[in-house]
């Protein structure tokens, strides 16, 4: 009978080997999952910062179009558990004393729109700023003051 030597009947991993295996395996897969659930939150930060942009430009886009915009603050809730307050204020344009504008000529008032909208992301409140300029044909109703400009 032929002996086989020892070095030709060791086949396979040995334990050292097998445990080393196992620990890189549950490392990757580790950072793996830090890595999907970083980015779920960032998608959901994403999701939620791109609603309230889409909600904001709505909220602005109506604002004056029923009734003319007059200066002051009101504010509300809407659904998705958002809430704004819109500050309206009249607006003067800086223009240089040699602009022909400069006499109170301007065609329309100027109005500077300044939208918050709130929201809850857990135990975190987020808020973000909008602010605009909206232009009106001054009201008929309200005299022009020399050299005021109407506002």
């Amino acid at each position: 009978m032929i002996r086989a030597s020892a070095k030709s009947r060791q086949r396979g991993f040995t334990l050292i080997e097998v445990v080393m295996a196992l620990a890189i395996f549950a490392v990757a897969v580790g950072l793996c999952l830090q890595i999907a659930t970083g980015a779920m939150k960032q998608t959901r930060t994403a999701a939620d910062q791109t609603q309230a942009a889409l909600l904001a430009q709505s909220l602005l886009d109506i604002a004056g179009t029923g009734e003319r915009l007059r200066p002051g603050r009101t504010g509300g809730r809407l659904d998705g558990g958002y809430s704004w307050e819109l500050d309206v204020s009249p607006y003067e344009a800086e223009l240089d004393s040699a602009s022909p504008l400069s006499n109170g000529l301007l065609a329309v008032q100027l109005y500077r729109m300044d939208l918050v909208l709130s929201w809850e992301v857990g135990e975190q409140r987020r808020d973000v700023t909008f602010s605009t300029l909206r232009a009106m044909t001054p009201d008929p109703n309200v005299p022009v003051a020399p050299g005021g400009g109407g506002l």
